[in-house]
């Protein structure tokens, strides 16, 4: 191929091509990863102090890290494990610090997008139990 031929990208171009690209990957890690103001805590384990329990994995209701184990709202944020209005769905229990949530490594609705479903059997709630109130908890 001759010099003629050939097409070049101006060091300028690449470079503001680069820039867009990175400022978008910036803003979507920004967006996935902002703190809620009420309760939240940047790059942790979610902790509401409303209805989660100090150190857990899921919290409930409306606190949380957007992006995230946890998500608060009422619709979640889009890419989180959890993404229900809340930990206690369909006749759920809540948040019993199971930490199935943080297990799954490629979420595909078949846990976290329907909420806490209850007890599954991991024997990990034994120690949270009393302390959310979870009286019919059987372990």
């Amino acid at each position: 191929m001759s010099d003629r031929n050939r097409r070049t990208t101006p060091v300028a171009e690449t470079t503001a091509l680069h820039r867009g690209k990175m400022s978008a990957v910036a803003t979507t890690v920004v967006a996935s990863h902002a703190t809620v103001a009420s309760a939240g805590v940047a790059g942790s384990v979610a902790t509401s102090a409303s209805a989660g329990v100090a150190g857990s994995i899921v919290t409930a209701g409306s606190a949380g890290v957007a992006g995230s184990i946890a998500t608060a709202g009422s619709a979640g944020v889009a890419g989180s494990i959890l993404t229900a209005a809340s930990a206690v769905i369909a006749g759920g229990i809540g948040c019993v610090g199971c930490a199935l949530c943080r297990r799954c490594v490629a979420c595909l609705g078949c846990f976290g997008c329907t909420g806490c479903l209850g007890c599954v059997g991991c024997y990990n709630c034994s120690g949270l139990r009393f302390a959310v109130g979870l009286r019919d908890v059987h372990v």
